[in-house]
């Protein structure tokens, strides 16, 4: 599929990785209709919607089609999908609803300060880190890729597990979601560091605008 689309052309909403992205966002919404009513269909368009992140990422380098609407279109996207997900988990786990709407809310405003603390930096991307002025630990994620990729598989793995668990209380999906936990804490430490170096970001340009 991905073969046969143009790779040559001006108009910015045709670019390969941002038709990837709108494929993207139909696969998440057609499984979020039949979450609850067709769990094999939900676990197929939604994991499908999720690996293909990898692949927007890849055909915007390969054509150099790298774009600001592609950046944010990517970003919007994968924080949706996650949080459509932890809502229907919210249903499925009520004694988890409280801790997976502080999860969604981290998650947003995490990326929403890094995206906004970019912008005001004049950095063009949000992954877009230095390592003198990051921490070691939110540097390796966001320059690594493999780092990235394992460990946003991972967090998005054990959403799916818990989902998998409720529809099939099997020892094997429970064992393989709890491997995940790990890498899950990894991430939501990432979303802390994130959102507290943004803020602080944020903090410092005002200061260094108002002594001007």
């Amino acid at each position: 599929f991905f073969f046969v689309m143009p790779s040559k052309t001006d108009n910015v909403f045709l670019y390969v990785p941002n038709l990837i992205g709108y494929a993207r966002c139909a696969l998440a919404v057609v499984g979020f209709y039949v979450a609850f009513e067709y769990p094999m269909v939900f676990a197929a368009t939604y994991t499908t919607s999720f690996l293909l992140d990898a692949a927007d990422g890849h055909y915007a380098r390969k054509f150099d089609q790298c774009s600001d609407l592609g950046a944010v279109l990517d970003m919007v996207t994968d924080r949706c999908a996650t949080a459509g997900l932890c809502v229907i988990l919210s249903h499925f786990y009520p004694a988890l609803r409280f801790w997976l709407i502080c999860l969604i809310s981290l998650d947003f405003t995490s990326h929403w300060f890094k995206m906004y603390s970019s912008i005001k930096m004049g950095v063009g991307s949000h992954k877009a880190v230095s390592k003198e002025k990051t921490n070691p630990l939110l540097y390796h994620y966001y320059t690594n890729r493999k780092v990235l990729g394992f460990v946003c598989c991972g967090n998005e793995f054990l959403y799916i597990g818990l989902y998998a668990y409720y529809w099939n209380p099997s020892e094997t999906i429970l064992l393989m979601t709890i491997c995940m936990v790990p890498i899950w804490l990894f991430k939501q430490a990432t979303n802390v560091i994130q959102l507290k170096g943004s803020m602080q970001e944020l903090a410092d340009l005002h200061v260094a605008q108002k002594s001007k």
